[in-house]
C-alpha cells in the first residue's frame, strides 16, 4: 500500500510540474539607458501573426522579482493568456525595484533616479516589432511597489496605457500633486483594510520601522482616479461569496464608471481582514509579516475581467467584471 501512495504522489507530482512548463516564461534582455534589463515573457500556445493581441504588463513588488510573481501568481496570468488570448509580459525592476516617483530614496530605482517609463515604454515598442499587439489593449498591472508603477505609467504613458490593476498599493501622495493624465485611464484597486505595510486609511508606508513615503487613504485614492476618469455614476456593490471560511477576510466589489463613456469605469474591491497580498495566490511571506490572503477570489482573474470589460467589442455583449 505504501508502495502504491508513492507512485500515486510521484505520478501527481509529475502531472503538476508538467503543468507548470506548459505555462512557463521565456527570458528576454533589452539595453536602456546604458542599462541591461531583462523580462520575462509568455506567449500563448495559438499565437498568429495575423491577430491582434492584448499586452498585459505584470509588475513584481519591491525585493522582488519577475519569475517570482509568476511563482506566486501560480502562472495564472498565463493560464487566462492561453485560454482568452493576449500577451502577458513581466519585466524586472532595477535592483528589483521600481521607481515609482519620489517617494523616498531607499529603494535602488528611486535612489539612482532610473528611467523606468522610459524602459517600459521602449520595451512595448519592442515588443511591438517582434509581436503583433493591440495598441489600443494595453495594459498594466501591479503588487505594492509594482501597484505604484502601473499608476505612474498610467499617468506618463496615458497615450499607451489603456487601463491598469492596482494591488496592495494606494496613490502616493507625490504623485497625486501631478497633473491628471492626459487621457483617462481606467482602473481596479484590490487593497486589504489590514495590510500591515500599505495604511488603508492613509499615512506613511512602514517597512521594518522605516518610512517608505506618504500615500492617500483608499478612498481619496478612488475618489482621485473617479476625478481622473469622469465616474461618477455609481453602478454596484457586490460582496464575494465566503467561500473559504478559514482566510480571515471577505471582500467586496464597488463599480464606478462615466456616463458619457461606460467603458471608462474605476472598480474598488474592499478586502476586509486582507493583508499587503494578491488574492487567490501564494502565501508569499508569513502572515505574521503581510497578513491574510483571500481564497473567495482571485484577483488575476478579476484585473484581466476588468481590462476585457473596458476594450469589449461595441457590437457584442459586455463581458461581466
Amino acid at each position: 500500500m505504501q508502495i502504491k501512495n508513492i507512485l500515486l504522489f510521484i505520478a501527481f507530482l509529475a502531472t503538476a510540474l508538467t503543468g507548470q512548463a506548459q505555462f512557463r516564461t521565456e527570458t528576454g534582455y533589452l539595453t536602456f539607458d546604458g542599462l541591461d534589463r531583462s523580462y520575462e515573457l509568455f506567449v500563448p500556445d495559438n499565437y498568429s501573426p495575423e491577430m491582434k493581441y492584448p499586452l498585459v504588463l505584470i509588475l513584481h513588488g519591491g525585493g522582488g522579482k519577475a519569475q517570482g510573481l509568476v511563482r506566486t501568481t501560480r502562472a495564472r496570468f498565463n493560464q487566462l493568456a492561453n485560454r482568452d488570448g493576449f500577451i502577458a509580459l513581466y519585466p524586472n525592476g532595477f535592483e528589483k525595484s521600481w521607481n515609482d516617483g519620489a517617494r523616498d530614496t531607499l529603494a535602488p530605482a528611486r535612489k539612482l533616479n532610473i528611467d523606468d517609463v522610459g524602459f517600459i515604454n521602449a520595451l512595448i515598442i519592442k515588443l511591438e516589432k517582434q509581436l503583433s499587439i493591440n495598441r489600443e489593449q494595453i495594459y498594466a498591472c501591479g503588487i505594492s511597489n509594482g501597484g505604484f508603477m502601473a499608476q505612474r505609467l498610467a499617468y506618463d504613458l496615458s497615450d499607451n496605457i489603456k487601463g491598469i490593476g492596482v494591488v496592495a498599493a494606494n496613490l502616493s501622495e507625490v504623485q497625486s500633486q501631478k497633473p491628471f493624465p492626459e487621457h483617462p485611464v481606467p482602473a481596479i484597486f484590490i487593497n486589504g483594510t489590514d495590510d500591515p505595510l500599505m495604511p488603508y486609511q492613509g499615512g506613511y508606508i512602514t517597512v521594518f520601522r522605516q518610512k517608505r513615503g506618504k500615500v492617500l487613504s483608499i478612498e481619496k485614492t478612488i475618489e482621485t482616479w473617479k476625478k481622473i476618469d469622469s465616474c461618477a455614476e455609481k453602478i454596484s456593490e457586490t460582496p464575494f461569496p465566503d467561500i473559504n471560511k478559514r482566510d480571515g477576510c471577505t471582500a467586496v466589489k464597488t463599480t464606478w464608471r462615466n456616463p458619457k463613456n461606460i467603458k471608462t469605469k474605476v472598480v474598488a474591491i474592499k478586502v476586509e481582514g486582507g493583508g499587503h497580498t494578491w488574492p487567490g495566490t501564494n502565501q508569499y511571506l508569513p502572515r505574521k509579516l503581510v497578513g491574510n490572503t483571500n481564497r473567495d477570489f482571485n484577483g488575476c482573474d478579476e484585473i484581466w475581467n476588468f481590462f476585457q470589460s473596458i476594450q469589449a467589442p461595441p457590437n457584442l455583449p459586455e463581458k461581466e467584471e
